[in-house]
Formats: C-alpha cells, structure tokens, sequence
C-alpha cells in the first residue's frame, strides 16, 4: 500500500488526512485530523502530532494558504514558513508538493457531487469549460480549472489581492473609508472573514441606526465575523449586520462576476470558502447573484454562466487528494501535460 498525506492549510485551521494513494474512492482515510492553527508555533508542530499516530506516508500534497514558489510557500496570513525539501528530508517522505490552497480547492471539482453543490443560477454549463472559483474564507481565494479527458490543470491565484472597485456611492466611501488606513485596498479587506468587521466599523462610523448593546458586543470581540452574522440572521435582526452581510454579498457577487468574465467561465463559477454554507438557507442570495450579472452589456452572457455554492467543507482536502495523486501518477504517464 501507498500511502499519500493531504493536507489543507488554511489561515485558521489545518486539516491532515493519510489516504492510499492506489483507492480512488477517496471516501475513507486511514487517519484524520484537525488542528486549530493558534494553538501551534508551526507548521512542524502539527505535522508531527499528526504523524504520532499515523502510518508513514510516502508521498504528501499539501494546499497552503500561500504564494508557493520552487516548493517554497509563506503563508498569506499566519508567520508560517514551509519548505519541501525541508519536509521531506524531515520526515523521510519519497516526494512533496506544496501546492496552493485555492489549487487544492479547483482540483476537487471534477470530484463533487450534486449533493456537494448548493446551486444558485442553473446556467449552461459547456462540457470541458473553464470552471472559475472564489473563496471568501480567512481571506479571499480565487483560482480556476482547465479540465479535459487528458488535462488536468488547477491552478489558483493571488486574484483576492487585486484593487476594490466600488460599484455604488456608498461603496465608494466605503473605499475612502478604508484608505485612511491602507494605502491600498484590495478584495481580501471588504471580501472575507477579516474584511467583514470593516464593512461592519464603516456602517458604524456613519450612525445607521443600531443596537447600541450589541455594538458594543461585536466591537470588542476577537473575532467579530461570527458575531455580525448572528446578528444578520438573528429573530430580532441587527439593522447594521444586515447591512454589512447585504454589502459583502453584493461585493462578493460583483468580484464573481469579474472572474466568471476575464476567465471565460463556461464550466461555472464556483463559490468555495467556509462564510457562505453558514448562511444558505437562512438569507437570501439575490443581492450575490444580481450583482454577479450586472455586467453592461454582458448580462446575457452573465445569466448563462452556472453559479454554485460549495457546501462540502473538506472540498480542498479531497482536492489535494486528487492533485496528489495525479502528480505522482497519472503525469509520470501521460505526456500531454
């Protein structure tokens, strides 16, 4: 048996798993486990918990919330440092990749099931079509998929990084709101899980009418996201959660759109990322998708583009699973890639 490490590394969690690199089920791992990211120094510390009480892999593909270049990666959000050399002479594995998380995330797409997609705009899909992915998470992801009966290429990028483009007046002060304290805004900062509670400190700066008690709550909190969106889903619903979530779709549907757009994406755009399945069901998606198609004179291109919500919360584990495994395999044999 072939043993491969997955690993989905992400700004607040990690998720390691061991798998047989020969099962294409990909339904049952040998070992499994999750590590809260704050409670360990490094990465090291919790790959060598993880191994503890593991069999030895013999091979690992790791997504990384990072840049990875030549097998290097820094994490994004976390002062995380990981090596592949480093990794596997360490831990006497045959070979690693480090690959992006949003990689991992665009590999396990040809894998979903119907029932892993919550779907927003049916569309048209085209068969073989670019497949687009964003990722609202701890930060924003985006990446896409070139997916073929010999091709098979993933690849995420650094898109969450690129410039904030208001759409309306009130965006606009938003931006000028930002800008007060970062020379420049991107995406990640009105478009995440730490891009929320700024959304959230603007509408409160310009006194829209509020529950003073729990302002007062959410402003003083660690971590604020969780709260602003109990309070836009609440019985007695905070006016200014609602907002802040309301604006965050409409941005979030808008910077779809952009992607689904300068990608082409006839195979759908994919919403991954672990903020929206919280709110499926229990608030309306409308704001998302009118913004996702309001595009000029390309909204009846907008309107043909499939629009999923990625409801699987492992999505990017199995996605590692599948590169893994296609990289240590599957290319070693197939020259078209």
């Amino acid at each position: 048996m072939t043993l491969l490490l997955a690993a989905d590394i992400g700004g607040t969690k990690s998720e390691l798993a061991i798998f047989d690199l020969a099962d294409r089920r990909d339904t049952l791992p040998l070992a499994r486990k999750r590590f809260l990211n704050n409670k360990f120094r490094d990465f090291d510390e919790i790959l060598t918990d993880f191994l503890d009480d593991t069999p030895t892999p013999d091979y690992g593909c790791l997504g990384v919330a990072a840049i990875v270049r030549q097998g290097e990666a820094q994490l994004t959000n976390l002062p995380w440092k990981l090596s592949e050399h480093a990794l596997q002479a360490k831990y006497g594995l045959h070979d690693i990749c480090l690959i992006n998380d949003l990689t991992a995330l665009c590999a396990s797409l040809p894998h979903l099931q119907e029932s892993d997609l919550l779907t927003i705009q049916q569309g048209r899909e085209e068969k073989n079509g670019i497949q687009a992915v964003i990722a609202p998470g701890t930060g924003l992801g985006e990446g896409f998929l070139i997916p073929g009966k010999s091709f098979f290429f993933p690849k995420g990028s650094e898109g969450g990084h690129c410039d904030f483009a208001p759409l309306t007046q009130e965006q606009a002060e938003l931006l000028a709101y930002l800008q007060k304290a970062n020379p420049s805004v991107s995406y990640e900062l009105v478009c995440s899980g730490k891009g929320i509670p700024n959304i959230f400190d603007f509408f409160a700066a310009t006194a829209l009418a509020r529950d003073e008690k729990r302002l007062q709550e959410i402003t003083t909190a660690v971590d604020r996201t969780p709260l602003i969106m109990e309070g836009a889903l609440a019985d007695a619903p905070c006016p200014l959660c609602v907002k802040t979530v309301t604006t965050f779709l409409e941005i979030l549907g808008a910077e779809a759109g952009n992607l689904a757009l300068k990608l082409y994406a006839t195979g759908g755009l994919f919403i991954g990322g672990g903020i929206l399945p919280r709110l499926a069901g229990r608030i309306s998606f409308a704001p998302l998708l009118e913004k996702f198609t309001q595009k000029e004179k390309m909204e009846g291109l907008m309107s043909s583009f499939p629009l999923h919500l990625i409801m699987k919360p492992d999505a990017a584990l199995f996605g590692a699973v599948a590169y893994g495994r296609y990289h240590f395999t599957e290319a070693n044999r197939n020259d078209s890639v």
